[in-house]
């Protein structure tokens, strides 16, 4: 391959990885894998738990279940034991002779007396032998073969050398009286021992001389060997065949409805084969596939029913993929602690399956409408996973249309836990009227009622846990983390009071403003506040560059515009870095970022302008770097920062000159399209105006004007105000921001009042 077409084609390769990595980075891709592993997490735990009832045990444990059998069958294996247990009993081993056996006891009971004969012979003639006849025995006898001979005394050993007729009746009495007995015998390894101590036994009766008893004793434990074996190949058969034939015979049948193993009895080896037969042993049977077949197109019926309700009326939460994801999460734990109570605790599994986890969570998260679907989603399937239990069934759809009810505004954790005892109230209410239905024992209602009421309280304690870990890994934020945030005890808030007053108090006209701007055009209040409250926490870093925090000189006195540009507009970046070090949601975040959009420091643009080489500046260098607002929250947060900064800056407030200029900032901020992201209307516009205006009049109310207060020029009052202005500038008779548009050059527009203040 030429130079050239290897350039192509790593081009094509980085570009298919391109387009793969960004076909992967799709939301609505994304969003799908949510909903199939979603789908496919929860069929599988509902089919696993509808499959035939299996129980985990194993051989040697104490069963907890009674257990009977669905038909006949047979315990194979207690039959085989039993077939055993008789063959045992009743077959004799075959056994046959080892040929040459019982020659070779008698010849060597031979050979034995000979080779004694010969050797008192020996010592006889010797004439060393009536000194130390043992040491001649030991020299003579190199193999040490009649080493029984050291353990008779000396002058018993003389005697016995010298006259061996004692000798000769030991031999003609075992060779014509113990051998012929012990041959006929079918003497196998295990009887040898026995058949020696008979032997003997019967030896003690003629001799009563110790020495004697000692010499036979020797030679029946040399001489006396097996002369029988069994043969284990016609043994094995005669056993096989007996065994077989009793198999066929006498089968140990367990008949229909007959208990295989009752709860507290030991799980033997036959019963869990028999079990296991019956594909009752977790883990140990063949899969129904077919019943898992019917069980994920059911569920996959209604999955499909639910998405569809959600794609239809309510789009908005179909096309967010954190949205989608936090329900598919909610679905997944809720289902996992189904299929551990089912598993674990199946005779209760109806009364304490948590199904209000997902409800909740949804609704606080989502609102009431895609809770009410996630529990009909999730209430039928779990009926499958319990065998259609009616009980559970109205319990579920009853208590979980209800907790959305009861949740969806909840502001307090406290709230959600009152929450709880009244849904526990309703499950004990559903499980009693059940029960009533059912005519069922005032003690079974009581035990059933109990458990009811427990698992509303314990659904909702589970809510409240993993609350706070879903808000992080999806942010999306709940009123409870709103009010949190909005606690003046946190650390930021209580940083901003101690190092920046004045963009403190600030902050919470912002807030106030923003929370009744947004109620009134039906968005997140409590959102708007709490990131108004946090919007300026980037001034915290450099807090004496801010007009509303200097008490005294102005540091931008001795800077360059353009410094002082970027420092005024770095605020936004620092305090992403503040919310981040902090842990504040991403939707905070992104309203510290976007409360300025892209809006231009026009004051310090014209400073730089008038020092001259207009043609080197650029007025991106002293703009801020955005984005613009993507929330009508956010967007509202920025008007609002805007227009009480520019209403604080103006001498004279009027009513009239405050609504002015409210609606001359909000229609500046609308043909400069900072709102083009945000999905503010017109009408909305109009409504956030009316709202700031009846704020604003209510805050800057007229007073009586005392005397002894001195009047300052309007004009040097809002340009220090608003813009920052330096003591430089006023002396050099600089243009009024407000006064038209003498303070930009004439061929800028008019930057919109009130926003482009270095504040």
């Amino acid at each position: 391959m030429n130079a050239q077409g290897g350039v192509a084609l790593n081009r094509k390769n980085r570009k298919t990885g391109k387009n793969l990595f960004d076909f992967l980075k799709n939301v609505s891709f994304q969003r799908l894998i949510a909903l199939v592993v979603t789908f496919l997490a929860l069929a599988t735990m509902v089919a696993y738990q509808a499959a035939p009832k299996k129980y985990k045990l194993s051989v040697g444990d104490i069963s907890e279940y009674d257990i009977n059998a669905p038909r006949d069958i047979e315990n194979k294996l207690k039959t085989l034991e039993n077939a055993e247990l008789k063959a045992d009993e009743e077959l004799e081993p075959v056994i046959v002779p080892i040929e040459g056996a019982n020659d070779s006891i008698t010849a060597n009971t031979y050979a034995y007396f000979d080779g004694l004969g010969s050797l008192f012979d020996q010592v006889k003639n010797s004439e060393q032998g009536k000194d130390d006849p043992a040491a001649l025995i030991k020299e003579y006898d190199k193999r040490n073969y009649y080493g029984v001979l050291a353990r008779i005394p000396q002058d018993k050993l003389l005697a016995l050398i010298a006259d061996d007729s004692e000798i000769t009746h030991l031999k003609s009495v075992i060779i014509n009286s113990v051998l012929p007995g012990i041959k006929r015998k079918q003497l196998m390894e295990d009887d040898l021992e026995y058949e020696k101590e008979t032997a003997l036994a019967q030896l003690k009766q003629v001799f009563e001389d110790e020495s004697i008893i000692l010499i036979a004793e020797d030679l029946l434990g040399k001489v006396i060997v097996p002369n029988s074996r069994i043969d284990e190949e016609a043994t094995e058969e005669q056993r096989n065949a007996f065994i077989d034939s009793y198999v066929k015979e006498n089968p140990v049948i367990i008949y229909k409805d007959e208990r295989i193993i009752s709860k507290d009895d030991k799980v033997t080896k036959d019963k869990f084969e028999v079990l296991k037969e019956l594909n009752y042993i977790d883990s140990e049977g063949r899969p129904d596939y077919l019943l898992y077949a019917a069980v994920f197109l059911l569920v996959f019926a209604m999955f499909f029913l639910t998405i569809l309700y959600l794609r239809n009326f309510h789009k908005k939460l179909y096309f967010d993929k954190n949205a989608v994801m936090l329900v598919g999460v909610s679905i997944l734990i809720t289902s996992l602690f189904a299929m551990l109570f089912k598993e674990f605790i199946p005779d209760y599994a109806p009364l304490i399956i948590p199904t209000l986890i997902a409800p909740v969570l949804t609704a606080i998260f989502l609102g009431i409408q895609p809770a009410i679907s996630v529990n009909l989603l999730l209430t039928f399937s779990y009926a499958l996973m319990l065998g259609g239990n009616i009980q559970f069934i109205f319990m579920s759809l009853i208590s979980g249309a209800i907790a959305p009810y009861l949740t969806v505004n909840a502001t307090q954790r406290r709230k959600i836990s009152l929450a709880g005892l009244m849904l526990g109230g309703i499950n004990l209410v559903v499980v009693v009227l059940m029960g009533i239905l059912e005519k069922k024992s005032v003690e079974s209602l009581l035990n059933e009622g109990g458990l009811a009421f427990v698992n509303g309280i314990f659904s909702i304690i589970l809510a409240i846990g993993i609350l706070p870990f879903l808000e992080s890994a999806f942010n999306i934020i709940t009123p409870m983390k709103l009010l949190e945030l909005a606690d003046p005890n946190h650390p930021l808030l209580k940083r901003l009071l101690l190092e920046a007053a004045g963009t403190y108090h600030h902050s919470l006209m912002v807030g106030n403003l923003a929370e009744v701007a947004t109620r009134e055009i039906g968005g997140n209040s409590l959102l708007s506040r709490v990131g108004a409250y946090y919007h300026d926490i980037g001034k915290l870093k450099r807090p004496h560059y801010f007009k509303e925090n200097q008490m005294a000189e102005n540091p931008h006195d001795n800077l360059a515009p353009s410094m002082s540009s970027r420092i005024i507009t770095s605020h936004t970046r620092d305090g992403e870095e503040l919310a981040i070090k902090y842990k504040l949601p991403r939707v905070i975040r992104d309203m510290i970022v976007q409360h300025h959009g892209t809006t231009i420091m026009v004051y310090f643009y014209h400073m730089a302008t008038q020092n001259g080489n207009t043609e080197e500046l650029n007025e991106d260098d002293f703009k801020y770097q955005g984005p613009l607002p993507d929330t009508r929250e956010a967007a509202v947060v920025m008007l609002a920062d805007s227009v009480e900064a520019a209403v604080r800056s103006i001498p004279d407030k009027t009513r009239e000159k405050i609504e002015g200029l409210v609606r001359k900032i909000i229609k500046d901020k609308l043909d400069d399209g900072q709102l083009d992201r945000c999905d503010l209307t017109l009408k909305e516009l109009t409504i956030i105006a009316q709202s700031f205006i009846q704020v604003l009049s209510g805050i800057f109310h007229e007073r009586p004007e005392y005397p002894e207060v001195e009047k300052k020029n309007e004009l040097l009052e809002l340009d220090n105000s608003i813009y920052n202005l330096p003591r430089t500038l006023k002396k050099e008779g600089a243009p009024n921001p407000n006064g038209g548009n003498s303070l930009q050059p004439a061929e800028k527009a008019q930057p919109p009042a009130g926003n482009n203040k270095p504040s």
